[in-house]
């Protein structure tokens, strides 16, 4: 068993990254079981559902990534006029995502999503069951390369960094009127 202090280290970074990818992950995943469920009803074909698939993950995961990584350079920008802080947090933005995200989604787009979207429904006989199961493959391999280019680059990426202040926050005085029932 793993000491208390080794788990508690897991627990804060699993948090940090789950904040850090949660938004992404739900964009992506709703752009990539919609785009599969409309050309599966169009087409019929698991091949060009797996293929839509996979562009949709991309497209609404990326999305929300740039988005997110903007407006925090942008913030972090204030001392730039306005139209130069733009420019800069949009650089910034699209480093940090090709860093970040560049070898995960060269993995997973190109090799497991798309196997993992059409052997899945023809091992589990279910074509629903069977996405469901790529997603979870794909994303596994997915993380595993996204969460190593985040912890090794981790400088290079656009961050809150704010969050990683090395110094504790001042004591806040307490007051019952604080907690008291309205």
């Amino acid at each position: 068993m793993r000491p208390v202090s080794e788990r508690r280290q897991f627990r804060v970074k699993a948090v940090e990254w789950m904040r850090r990818y949660l938004c992404n992950e739900i964009a992506g995943t709703t752009v990539e079981m919609v785009g599969a469920t409309v050309a599966y009803l169009v087409t019929d074909s698991l091949a060009a559902a797996a293929i839509v698939a996979s562009i949709g993950a991309s497209v609404g995961y990326y999305a929300a990534a740039y988005v997110a990584a903007v407006r925090l350079s942008f913030r972090a920008q204030c001392a730039r006029p306005r139209a130069e802080r733009l420019a800069v947090a949009n650089l910034l933005a699209l480093r940090s995502v090709l860093v970040e995200f560049g070898p995960a989604e060269l993995l997973d787009s190109i090799f497991v999503r798309p196997l993992a979207f059409y052997l899945g429904p023809q091992m589990f006989g279910n074509v629903a069951a069977g996405w469901v199961f790529g997603k979870l493959v794909s994303d596994l391999a997915f993380y595993a390369a996204a969460i190593f280019s985040y912890e090794r680059f981790t400088s290079l990426l656009v961050v809150d960094r704010s969050a990683a202040c090395d110094t504790e926050p001042a004591e806040v005085p307490v007051r019952s009127a604080d907690y008291a029932i309205s």
